[in-house]
């Protein structure tokens, strides 16, 4: 059996930008808790479910930003007896959880919006606009600060979908704020708000699959097995190849394991670092465990 894995370089590059990350979630932590907080007053002042919606959005996202930095924290920690993986896993259910989040909100939105629609309350439009205005700078710079770490985790992308909703909330709300003080059509309060929880629900449906299938240990979507299993029946001496499994750690991480059938007449070792390869290079696979079976060939076709 042979373990092959780039461990070093990768655990470096992961600490480095999980790092960039804590920093970057702090700030946005902080300014989205002060914005939060006069949301929420400002909604209470207007009466607008615009406002209160987003400010539950606000308190959405201090949550999941809570979450983040304590996965974050919870996946530095080393390997152990007992978890020998680390806790890589815990940014993966720190994304589900804020994704549960966010349906629970979108469905609260949805239903506070249907109850008003019979009886729209009046709402100070003029202050609600103001409020809505400030909002939209703080989501611009939590935007623009999540941006170019989203791509690299689950965690960040949950936090990164967070503040993105936020951001077409707060354009609804400034939206519905205009129509509401050049017409004085109050309708336009809650039709907004139920607008802005449809909007969330399918990056949050994509998400929670996302997650699930981590969880789940499913084969990552970006790895092609078919291709995997051709490229290396493709290298000379492996007759067969069976039991394969690839799967994700964390993002950015993902593992393969697999039993290989070799030529006896052909090192092992060359087969085995023609394989890995393969993985590293060419599928991104990181972490990858091979066990040998090694068969005697008679036919050049399976054999060469």
């Amino acid at each position: 059996m042979s373990t092959s894995h780039n461990h070093q370089s990768h655990t470096h590059g992961h600490g480095n930008f999980r790092q960039e990350s804590k920093s970057r979630l702090l700030i946005v932590l902080y300014v989205t808790a002060a914005y939060m907080v006069a949301e929420i007053i400002g909604a209470y002042y207007t009466k607008s479910l615009g406002l209160l919606a987003d400010a539950g959005h606000m308190l959405s996202d201090v949550g999941s930003l809570i979450l983040a930095l304590v996965a974050i924290w919870f996946a530095s920690r080393p390997p152990n007896p007992l978890k020998t993986y680390g806790y890589y896993r815990s940014e993966i259910l720190a994304g589900l959880i804020n994704g549960v989040l966010l349906v629970g909100l979108s469905v609260f939105i949805l239903f506070e919006s249907y109850q008003r629609l019979s009886d729209p309350p009046e709402v100070k439009s003029l202050p609600m606009l103001v409020v809505a205005v400030m909002g939209l700078l703080v989501n611009l710079v939590a935007f623009k600060l999540l941006h170019g770490v989203s791509k690299e985790s689950v965690n960040m992308k949950a936090a990164y979908l967070e503040v993105m909703s936020d951001l077409l909330a707060t354009i609804g709300v400034i939206v519905a704020a205009v129509i509401m003080l050049t017409t004085g059509w109050y309708m336009a309060d809650p039709i907004i708000s139920a607008l802005i929880g449809l909007m969330i629900l399918p990056r949050t449906w994509n998400l929670l699959k996302e997650c699930t299938n981590v969880l789940m240990e499913g084969t990552p979507g970006h790895i092609d097995l078919v291709k995997l299993r051709n490229a290396m029946l493709a290298v000379p001496g492996v007759v067969e190849m069976h039991d394969i499994h690839v799967w994700t750690i964390t993002s950015g991480r993902d593992a393969m394991s697999g039993h290989v059938t070799i030529n006896k007449e052909v090192p092992a070792e060359n087969v085995l670092s023609s394989i890995t390869r393969i993985a590293q290079d060419e599928f991104g696979i990181n972490h990858t465990t091979f066990q040998v079976e090694e068969t005697e060939c008679k036919g050049t076709d399976t054999c060469a």
